[in-house]
């Protein structure tokens, strides 16, 4: 007869391979529920697939080099051995303070290289094989270089990595992002980011929202391009989203940019006269601003002052009259010159982009980071009704240091409402973390790399 110890033990037994039998279970249960997107979240079953070996991770590392840094992304993916779908679950980030634009020559970049590289290897897991990790290089900066420092650079980043630990090639590992190119890879990036891209329309994915000096750029995923102006189209490309073609736009329009507003409104659209009094510029402001070739003697109008009650200081419980920019008299000025500069042309861009989230970029985000709102380096998203009550900081308190940031403020408030259609309780979203990864083209590249290997 078995010793009761034994009989423990086989019971013991008889429950580990019932609890091994039953996980198992799960697992391939789990495995008949189709993954169309990559960003789903990963679940604890999830997890014991890829213990059992049921799943397999790998990674991607994506190396963004800018003037005086690089940031080095690494990606992990997570796929189903049983049908091949696959999890996009997460990135990790560093950036080195090692730029590859300045001071080319073939010791400089190997040295650069190597240390980037050297990052690169430490943000890994130990166990991972660097054989088996594809590495990329996008170089977004190198169209500003001369033609000798260019393919000094190339030359120098293909012998480092040539003789790195990553899989390589020389086809495919250093590549060149133009603007435009940029542009379409972080629209995709911040969509995926979002999660459900799959199963969206065009009208339910975001525009991407910024200016130049000039203009005002929208890029979003059209729903039907013929209604679109096609003088208006400054890029137009068919994107192809999980089996569809999608028409991916930016739209420009002209005279919304953050400096040429600021001119109309100064000037009440006579940007050829000099004086330059306007209701959007504090009485205090009293100052010279040169643009486009004139140069303009800035001033608030006189006689625009409110009266407040002092809240500290000497006069701490008296009434007092401050000297003010005209608020009502401003937003009605720049919504004038708004809807001049718009007409009809862009009514079927404005009904496109309603309810849509929208990410800034550009002088957009640079305005909103030079007001306090966001983090100029992390981002961070804004809720309308605290970029209203800055605008109106803006407009009714004295400030020398940003004497346009009334008139600024208001064309840019202007624009969220006539154009973008967002009110008091719509939030302006970054892409520097959307989702927890960066919102750029790092996403783009890296899924790219992962589907079809370099």
């Amino acid at each position: 007869m078995l010793s009761p110890i034994l009989i423990n033990l086989e019971r013991l037994v008889v429950v580990i391979l019932a609890a091994v039998a039953f996980l198992l279970a799960i697992v391939s249960f789990r495995g008949l529920v189709p993954v169309s997107d990559p960003r789903t979240p990963l679940g604890y079953v999830d997890q014991l697939s890829l213990l059992f070996g049921l799943h397999e991770q790998s990674h991607v590392v994506i190396v963004s080099p800018h003037q005086w840094s690089s940031d080095v992304h690494v990606f992990t993916f997570q796929k189903r051995l049983k049908d091949g779908a696959f999890y996009m679950n997460n990135e990790v980030k560093e950036t080195v303070s090692v730029g590859v634009f300045d001071q080319i020559s073939p010791e400089n970049i190997k040295n650069k290289c190597e240390e980037i590289l050297r990052v690169c290897e430490n943000k890994l897991p130990f166990s991972v094989s660097r054989h088996n990790t594809p590495i990329l290089f996008g170089l977004p900066g190198l169209a500003n270089l001369a033609v000798e420092d260019r393919k000094l650079l190339i030359s120098g980043l293909h012998l480092c990595l040539e003789n790195s630990n990553f899989d390589y090639s020389k086809e495919a590992s250093i590549g060149l992002i133009t603007p435009a190119l940029q542009n379409t890879m972080q629209w995709f990036a911040v969509t995926l980011l979002n999660g459900r891209l799959p199963y969206l329309q065009p009208a339910e994915t975001p525009v991407m929202a910024e200016t130049t000096e000039d203009d005002l750029l929208l890029t979003f995923a059209a729903g039907d391009v013929t209604r679109l102006n096609n003088s208006s189209i400054q890029s137009h490309k068919k994107v192809a989203i999980f089996g569809d073609n999608w028409d991916l736009v930016t739209v420009k329009i002209p005279n919304l940019g953050v400096l040429k507003a600021r001119q109309l409104v100064l000037t009440n659209s006579e940007p050829s006269k000099e004086w330059a009094a306007s209701p959007c510029v504090n009485p205090v402001v009293d100052r010279w601003w040169d643009f486009r070739g004139h140069r303009y003697h800035v001033k608030g109008l006189h006689k625009s002052v409110e009266e407040i009650k002092e809240r500290n200081g000497p006069f701490a419980g008296k009434r007092v009259s401050r000297p003010v920019a005209n608020y009502e008299a401003c937003h009605a000025m720049v919504l004038n010159i708004i809807q001049k500069t718009m007409g009809n042309s862009f009514e079927y861009v404005v009904k496109e982009l309603k309810k849509r989230k929208v990410y800034i970029g550009g002088k957009l985000f640079i305005k909103c980071a030079e007001r306090g709102l966001t983090d100029p380096f992390k981002g961070g998203n804004v809720k309308l009704k605290t970029f209203m009550d800055s605008l109106k900081h803006a407009c009714k308190v004295p400030n020398t240091d940003q004497p346009y940031a009334c008139v600024d403020m208001m064309v840019v408030g202007v624009i969220l409402d006539k154009v973008l259609g967002l009110h008091q309780s719509s939030i302006l979203l970054t892409p520097h973390q959307v989702g927890g990864m960066t919102g750029d083209w790092p996403v783009t590249a890296a899924l790219q790399t992962y589907q079809s290997g370099i």
